[in-house]
């Protein structure tokens, strides 16, 4: 049975289309396209028109997509940007009323939860060169454009803690950093503003001492394609591949000492996310230095495998 999701997020929509046999989920296509439905949003609290228009094309495309595979049944989740506008209820029946999508906006606590489950799930755990306890905390960062989300829990899918803080790539962006090459007050003031708003969620965790952290979504995976130097992205290799804070530290300074034109001609670095690539990775950094955790699990399954997870009973 083919089965399809799309997560309309803040900077990308995505669609994920797998075939559900025997138990087993078989990808079939995996498309992401950078959108921008969250531009300007913390300024002017709505959704663009240019904005909104790229997303409906896109969702066309993806449509289309969903029709040549014949997929029997399919979920549209939109995220933090349609949370937030306050014009959401106006692109919500925008894709209704020119695709006949229905568009099913989460909260930032089932966003998140449908990220643990999606990453989670496809997870093994005996991953034979990270070494974690199996019976310890496993913690998921998903880092969005608009928002990023904090799920603890263990392999049994067992929750601890939900957190999701309006705290993303983009937000953060539009706040620090221009296109030239950002200035040292910037930096310190983005960096200080980071710690602060991730200082409670962080206390919170740290008094379960998750074993480690599996990482998922744009911000993470590009730093995983920088690192591996990908000219050509590749899922396969991305998929289970271990940052290490050094590393991500290493990538930050060098981002940093590029303007916009620069970064877009970094190896690994998709050109739609080298705009908001230096704020994401300052979420990362402070993550991984207030909870005193060295490395960070790469999955390429997030929230869109929850998703299609919640369309099947198994």
């Amino acid at each position: 049975m083919k089965l399809a999701s799309i997560d309309i997020g803040t900077n990308s929509t995505r669609l994920l289309i797998t075939d559900y046999q025997n138990n087993k989920f078989i990808p079939l296509e995996r498309k992401m396209t950078i959108t921008r439905l969250g531009k300007n949003l913390d300024e002017n609290n709505m959704i663009l028109d240019g904005s909104a228009s790229k997303t409906v094309e896109v969702l066309s495309d993806y449509q289309r997509l969903i029709e040549d595979y014949d997929v029997k049944k399919f979920r549209v989740v939109g995220t933090s940007a349609i949370r937030k506008a306050s014009n959401s209820d106006w692109f919500i029946s925008c894709v209704y009323k020119h695709l006949g999508m229905k568009i099913d906006v989460v909260s930032g606590d089932e966003e998140a939860r449908l990220s643990f489950y999606g990453a989670v799930r496809d997870m093994d755990l005996n991953y034979p060169d990270y070494k974690a306890e199996l019976n310890g905390k496993i913690l998921v960062v998903d880092i969005g454009g608009g928002s990023s989300e904090f799920i603890l829990g263990d392999c049994n899918y067992n929750l601890q803690l939900v957190e999701s803080l309006n705290l993303g790539c983009v937000s953060l962006t539009e706040k620090f950093i221009g296109s030239s090459i950002p200035d040292t007050n910037s930096l310190s003031q983005m960096q200080q503003y980071v710690v602060n708003e991730l200082e409670e969620t962080t206390g919170k965790i740290n008094l379960y001492k998750p074993a480690f952290i599996i990482g998922v979504a744009g911000t993470i995976t590009t730093l995983a394609a920088i690192d591996l130097k990908l000219a050509a992205y590749n899922s396969e290799k991305i998929h289970r591949h271990i940052l290490s804070l050094k590393k991500i530290e290493n990538i930050y300074k060098n981002l940093c000492r590029l303007d916009l034109k620069g970064r877009k001609k970094v190896v690994g670095l998709h050109p739609g996310r080298a705009d908001v690539i230096i704020g994401g990775t300052a979420i990362v950094l402070g993550v991984l230095k207030l909870l005193d955790i060295k490395d960070i699990l790469v999955s390429e399954r997030d929230i869109l495998d929850g998703i299609i997870y919640t369309l099947v009973d198994f």
